[in-house]
């Protein structure tokens, strides 16, 4: 796992993965989970400076954000944002409970994989509803380890965890034609979800917890 100093170098600079540029991703969470979250509870693990709590949990009745850079939780505390509030901590020593909803976006792939394990379990044991979790789907490149969906899926079914259903988020370019599709599903992005697993950079799992 990343330390806490890491990700307070990333953030010698504000908003340092271009968060806050990226519109057609904000598009399709807010079209995917606004309704899901309309009302209720979340706790938002890696929540960084706070964009997505601001444009995609606006809805919700209470927004918990988690982060271990206490850089950037102080940027998501200046959002004054009325329905949430952000705590600098390392997600696995926080408590899973009391949420209607736990929201992982795009964090989990910087876990090692005994601490992914770690977590897996932890949600199971403190957590009782509906788990949200984006990642990207293309096994390694030459920045990091990543997943693929047949592990996830395996993953969620050793914990005793159900997939409700899952969405493609965006296409990973990497020649012509997957440029083209990424332009298509811009236009429209319901084609996200005809596209083809191998066409896929990241997916996002709605899981249930018993």
């Amino acid at each position: 796992m990343r330390t806490a100093a890491d990700f307070n170098q990333f953030y010698e600079v504000a908003d340092p993965w271009k968060i806050g540029q990226a519109s057609f991703r904000d598009r399709v969470y807010r079209r995917l989970l606004r309704g899901m979250v309309h009302g209720r509870t979340v706790l938002e693990l890696g929540c960084g400076e706070g964009h997505l709590t601001e444009v995609v949990f606006d809805e919700a009745r209470t927004v918990t954000g988690i982060d271990i850079s206490n850089v950037a939780i102080e940027r998501a505390k200046a959002r004054n944002l009325s329905n949430a509030r952000f705590e600098n901590s390392d997600f696995l020593r926080t408590s899973f409970e009391g949420y209607d909803l736990i929201v992982a976006l795009e964090c989990i792939y910087y876990l090692s994989p005994d601490e992914q394990e770690e977590f897996f379990a932890k949600i199971v044991r403190e957590h009782t509803g509906r788990l949200i979790l984006s990642a990207p789907i293309i096994g390694e490149n030459k920045f990091r380890r990543y997943f693929t969906h047949d592990q996830l899926i395996a993953t969620f079914a050793r914990h005793g965890m159900t997939v409700a259903k899952f969405h493609n988020l965006n296409i990973s370019r990497r020649d012509l034609p997957t440029t083209a599709a990424a332009i298509a599903v811009r236009i429209a992005p319901a084609l996200l979800d005809w596209m083809p697993e191998p066409l896929i950079y990241q997916r996002l799992y709605m899981i249930r917890i018993m």
